[in-house]
């Protein structure tokens, strides 16, 4: 077994990656939480606990940007912002802006339901999806719960949520039944989690920061996999950090693969296997390989797993025209593009993710729902006409990172365009295979190179029925 298969931290490359801040300075308020304690409540147990609620049946009714100028093209924030009002007229948007972008986006002020807040001094990531879950309490108020495990390079982030309270318009405030924000005492990772109303869907690397914890290990002990206490230590430590998050997510935690659990007939080595599988999905986020999409019986959802071959054949079925809309949308070098882009999905270690996309679409099948297959293109930073501008070795177009809803009696869900139409026009085939009307929206793509899709790029707010 080599030494390294299981070595990639979780905020590694292909999840979205740590920012080094461009020299702004942070204000004193903006990077501490003491400027928001009185709008901080406990997270209370038992009947009178939040739901952390993200349910893809449940319609949206608020969502949140995060638009640092230093990381986000204003015309592409103002492009983004139009077609989600344009899609969804009745539903609130929070942008948080620093003074730069601000600037840029204030004539869009003028609608109603669009609301700028000003994030002060504070340059906080792209991402609000990673940093807080919104929550309801029993009587439907609205609760902030920030997660207590940093991310290396966005630190900034913990403030993330404060600050959206605390900069909320008193019309809203009020209207959510007097916002107050939490912190969770369970690490959690809102990128390694999808939600249903009855399960929190989650991989082995979900829990890989809790576990190595608990084990007190820098970093995954490979070697003790050879034995099968190593292993039964590390599948141990694996389901009580699942018990931890079930209790803050309120459900029971499902996998969406196999774990390597002793048993009659399950020999070590078939174990070690496994785990050997497992490590293909290491460093990336589960919503960029796995869509849950409602069912139209209501019982299990229907699964949507990325699929590097169905990659391969996009690339392939490509005519000049595309290849050239492709180089041109993502910067990208045309000469040699197609040759690169198939040593990245050939590679050991795109094989090795195809092999663990294979293993969540069939573990998912067995476990009674309905799985179809999304492409998934793995871009290296080789093939970019300046591969230093992106911080990892490459980053994905995946039609996975998006939102689902359930808005009017029929399944929608929305996210990223990627400027490759043929791509575009097979997912959106596959989401109406499965009953959801897909829009694609204009990308950020200052986020999608840095692995930043659409779910990861925008954090919602949903009803509570």
């Amino acid at each position: 077994m080599h030494a390294r298969w299981l070595l990639i931290p979780l905020a590694a490359a292909l999840a979205c990656a740590p920012l080094a801040s461009p020299g702004s300075a942070t204000s004193p308020a903006a990077g501490s939480s003491a400027a928001f304690e009185s709008l901080r409540v406990e997270l209370p147990a038992g009947a009178d606990r939040f739901r952390i609620e993200d349910d893809p049946d449940r319609a949206l009714v608020a969502s949140v940007y995060s638009l640092p100028s230093p990381w986000i093209d204003a015309g592409e924030a103002r492009a983004l912002l139009a077609a989600v009002r344009k899609a969804d007229p009745g539903r609130e948007v929070l942008v948080l802006a620093d003074a730069a972008m601000e600037e840029q986006l204030a004539p869009l002020a003028r609608d109603a339901r669009l609301h700028l807040l000003s994030t002060g001094g504070a340059l906080y990531s792209p991402w609000p999806r990673d940093p807080f879950s919104f929550a309801r309490t029993s009587g439907g108020a609205v609760r902030v719960v920030v997660r207590p495990n940093l991310q290396r390079g966005r630190e900034v982030d913990a403030t993330m949520g404060p600050a959206l309270v605390q900069a909320l318009p008193p019309a809203l405030d009020r209207a959510w039944g007097g916002v107050r924000w939490a912190k969770s005492a369970v690490p959690f990772h809102n990128g390694q989690v999808l939600l249903t109303r009855d399960a929190a869907w989650v991989s082995v690397h979900t829990f890989e920061p809790r576990v190595l914890e608990l084990l007190g290990a820098a970093r995954v002990p490979v070697e003790s996999f050879a034995t099968a206490a190593g292993i039964e230590a590390y599948v141990g430590a694996t389901r009580k950090a699942a018990g931890e998050l079930a209790a803050l997510y309120g459900r029971s935690v499902r996998f969406v693969h196999p774990l390597p659990v002793s048993g009659a007939g399950t020999t070590r080595e078939a174990r070690t296997a496994l785990l050997q599988r497992l490590a293909g999905g290491a460093g990336y986020d589960l919503d960029s390989l796995l869509t849950l999409v409602p069912s139209a019986n209501g019982v299990q959802p229907t699964a949507l797993v990325a699929d590097v071959t169905a990659g391969e054949r996009l690339l392939a079925s490509l005519d000049p025209s595309q290849w050239n809309a492709l180089a041109t949308a993502y910067r990208l070098e045309p000469t040699g593009l197609a040759a690169g882009l198939a040593g990245a999905s050939s590679s050991a270690r795109g094989r090795a993710l195809a092999s663990y996309l294979d293993l969540v679409a069939d573990h998912l099948r067995g476990e009674g729902l309905t799985v179809s297959r999304l492409p998934l293109l793995v871009v290296p930073a080789a093939v970019l006409r300046d591969p230093g501008s992106i911080p990892d070795e490459y980053f994905f177009l995946t039609w996975n990172n998006v939102v689902v809803e359930k808005r009017g009696g029929g399944a929608r869900a929305e996210g990223f365009a990627s400027l490759l139409p043929a791509g575009d026009d097979v997912a959106s085939q596959a989401f109406a295979a499965a009953g959801v009307h897909l829009d694609l929206l204009p990308p950020l793509l200052g986020s999608v190179t840095r692995n930043g899709g659409y779910r990861c790029a925008s954090n919602h707010l949903r009803a509570t029925d």
